[in-house]
C-alpha cells in the first residue's frame, strides 16, 4: 500500500471517496464461515457491510485435522453445534484433505472474497489423536505429544492458533473433547503456541455455572506462556443479573496482571429463531427438549405425547435459570409462524399469551403447539441477550473488551450474524454517541489487527496491505435479515441486506461496491 498526498494512477483504478470516510477494512474475529466459503468464495454479506478479514476455525471446531474413519461424524458435529444445513455441508465441502496445509491449498484455489485466517479446532486435534476415547478421557503422554505435533505443523503452515470450548456438546449431550483435557494437555498445547506467538480463542460453559472458573484457569495457563487469548462471549442478560460486570471486573483484574487476554463482545442484540431440527438452544435440557429436536418426525410425536417425557420437561424446564431458551421468561418466546389455518390467530403472540389462555405448564404448552403444528412453528426468542443499549455500550465501551463475537457462518436459521460492524456505528456511534466514529473504527480494525496478530492489517500505512473500506456515516443502515434460499441443497439461511458501504477493498481490489459484489476474488487464506 502507498500512501501520501499527490500520488499518481499507473494504470490502477480511481475511487471518488469526496464526503466519505477511508477505512482500514474492518476485521472480524468470530466466524465459523469455514465450510459455507466452499459455496460462497465471496463470504456474502460480510464485504458489504466493510469486512475484509475474518478469523475461523473458533469454538474448537474447524475442518481439520481430519481422519477417513470420522469424516461424517466431524461433518454432523459442526452442523449440530454450528446450525448449519447437513445438505449444505455434504454437497458443498469437497474434503479432500486431511491437515491443514492441504486445506489451506484447496480453500485458496480460485481466490476469496475477503481474507481468512483460520485457527486450529482443539475437537478435531483431540479426536484426530485419540479417536472415540477423545470424549470419554485424559489423554496420555504419547497422546499429547501427538497432538502437539499437528499443532505444531499447522502453525507453521500459516494456523493462527487454537480454538477450544467448555461448554459445546454432541448429539448424544457429551460435552466436546477438550472438556476432558486436563492441565498437561493444555499447557502442552500452550508451549506450542506460545513457540511461535499464536493465540487461543475459547469458550467457558456460561450456561453451566463454571464460567469463571474456566476463565481463571484459561489465564493461570496462558499468562505465564505470554500466550494471548480472547474468549466469547460477555453479553448484557436479565437472566443473569450483574453477571456482564462480574465478568468486565475479571477481565480487567487479569489484564492488571498482565495477562493478555480479551473477552468479546458484540452490539447485536440476541434474537433467535428455533430451529427444530437441530439447534444449540436446547442444551440445557439434556434430558427432554434435546432430545425432540435429535429425533426424526415420528420420534419427535411419540416423545411429545409421552407423559414421563413431559414429566422430565416440565422439571428441567424450571430448572433451566440460565438457559439460551428463555424458559426464564416464556413473553421473549414469539410466535411467528404457524401451519394450521386454524392456528393463524396466534401469529404475533408469546408462548405466555398461550398460556394465559390454555393454562398448564410451558413446557406442555410449547410440545403441544408443536403438535398442532406439524413440528415446524416459527418461533423467535426475542431479547436473549444485549437488549438494553445502555448497558450493551458499557459493555462495549469498557477497555478491556474486543468487539466480536459476530459467529458470521453459524446458526444460519437462528439469526444473520454479518453487520455488526454496520450496528456499532449506526447505533452505538451516530444515534447514541457512546462511542465517537474514530474509537468504532479502532475497535473494528487497529485494536484486533494489534491484539490478535494481523500484521500489515487495521492501519493505513506505507507497506500495509490493501484492505480498506469507504462510506459516509449517514448513509449506513443496519437492516432486518430475511431469509433466502441459496444454500447447497436449497437449503435456507438468514441474509441481511448491505450496509450502505460505497466500497471494500481487499488487496487493492474492489469487492463491493454500494452492496453489490464485483466478483473479484483478491483474498484467501492468510498466515501467522
Amino acid at each position: 500500500m502507498e500512501v501520501g498526498p499527490g500520488l499518481q494512477s499507473e494504470g490502477e483504478p480511481e475511487i471518488d471517496a469526496t464526503g466519505a470516510v477511508v477505512a482500514p477494512g474492518f476485521i472480524d474475529c468470530h466466524t465459523h464461515v469455514d465450510p459455507s466459503l466452499f459455496w460462497d468464495p465471496f463470504c456474502d454479506p460480510s464485504p458489504q457491510h466493510g469486512v475484509t478479514t475474518v478469523l475461523a476455525g473458533n469454538c474448537s471446531l474447524s475442518l481439520f485435522p481430519l481422519r477417513e474413519d470420522f469424516r461424517a461424524d466431524a461433518a454432523a458435529l459442526f452442523c449440530l453445534i454450528e446450525d448449519i444445513p447437513p445438505a449444505a455441508f455434504e454437497l458443498g465441502v469437497p474434503w479432500s484433505w486431511t491437515n491443514f496445509a492441504e486445506y489451506r491449498d484447496v480453500l485458496a484455489e480460485g481466490g476469496l472474497g475477503v481474507n481468512v485466517a483460520s485457527l486450529v479446532g482443539h475437537t478435531l486435534v483431540r479426536w484426530c489423536v485419540m479417536g472415540d476415547p477423545a470424549w470419554e478421557r485424559v489423554a496420555t503422554a504419547d497422546e499429547v505429544a501427538a497432538m502437539c505435533e499437528i499443532l505444531d505443523e499447522s502453525i507453521r503452515a500459516g494456523a493462527y492458533g487454537l480454538s477450544t470450548s467448555f461448554t459445546d456438546k454432541d448429539h448424544l449431550g457429551r460435552f466436546v473433547p477438550p472438556c476432558l483435557a486436563d492441565d498437561a494437555e493444555f499447557e502442552a498445547l500452550f508451549d506450542v503456541l506460545a513457540k511461535y506467538g499464536a493465540i487461543v480463542e475459547f469458550v467457558p460453559n456460561l450456561s453451566g455455572g463454571t464460567a469463571e472458573e474456566d476463565i481463571e484457569r484459561m489465564a493461570r495457563l496462558t499468562g505465564p506462556r505470554g500466550v494471548i487469548s480472547t474468549w466469547n462471549t460477555i453479553a448484557q442478560t436479565k437472566r443473569a443479573p450483574g453477571r456482564s460486570d462480574r465478568f468486565l471486573a475479571q477481565a480487567t483484574e487479569i489484564q492488571a496482571a498482565g495477562v493478555r487476554m480479551y473477552p468479546q463482545s458484540t452490539p447485536r442484540p440476541f434474537d433467535l429463531r428455533i430451529g427444530w431440527d437441530r439447534s444449540v438452544m436446547f442444551n440445557d435440557l439434556p434430558e427432554s427438549w434435546a432430545p425432540v429436536i435429535r429425533a426424526d418426525t415420528e420420534g419427535k410425536r411419540a416423545l411429545l405425547v409421552d407423559p414421563e417425557w413431559r414429566a422430565v420437561g416440565r422439571t428441567e424446564w424450571d430448572a433451566a435459570k440460565l438457559s439460551v431458551l428463555p424458559t426464564w421468561d416464556i413473553s421473549r418466546l414469539r410466535l411467528i409462524s404457524v401451519t394450521r389455518p386454524e392456528n393463524e390467530r396466534w401469529v404475533g403472540s408469546t408462548l405466555a399469551d398461550l398460556v394465559a389462555e390454555r393454562g398448564g405448564h410451558p413446557s406442555d404448552v410449547l410440545a403441544d403447539w408443536l403438535l398442532e403444528n406439524d413440528f415446524d412453528p416459527g418461533v423467535v426468542a426475542s431479547g436473549v441477550s444485549n437488549d438494553v443499549a445502555d448497558e450493551v455500550a458499557d459493555i462495549l465501551c469498557h477497555p478491556a473488551t474486543l468487539i466480536g463475537a459476530s459467529d458470521m457462518g453459524a446458526h444460519v436459521n437462528m439469526f444473520c450474524a454479518a453487520g455488526d460492524s454496520t450496528l456499532l456505528l449506526t447505533r452505538y456511534v451516530r444515534e447514541r454517541s457512546d462511542m465517537t466514529l474514530e474509537a468504532a473504527v479502532h475497535q473494528l480494525t487497529g485494536r484486533q489487527a494489534e491484539t490478535l496478530g494481523f500484521n500489515g492489517r487495521g492501519v493505513i500505512a506505507p507497506g500495509n496491505f490493501g484492505d480498506l473500506v469507504v462510506f459516509a456515516l449517514d448513509e449506513l443502515s443496519w437492516e432486518q435479515d430475511g431469509i433466502v434460499a441459496d444454500l447447497p441443497g436449497d437449503g435456507t439461511r438468514l441474509r441481511r441486506p448491505p450496509g450502505g458501504y460505497r466500497h471494500t477493498i481487499v488487496a487493492g481490489e474492489v469487492v463491493q461496491t454500494d452492496g453489490v459484489l464485483t466478483g473479484a476474488r483478491p483474498g484467501g487464506p492468510i498466515a501467522l
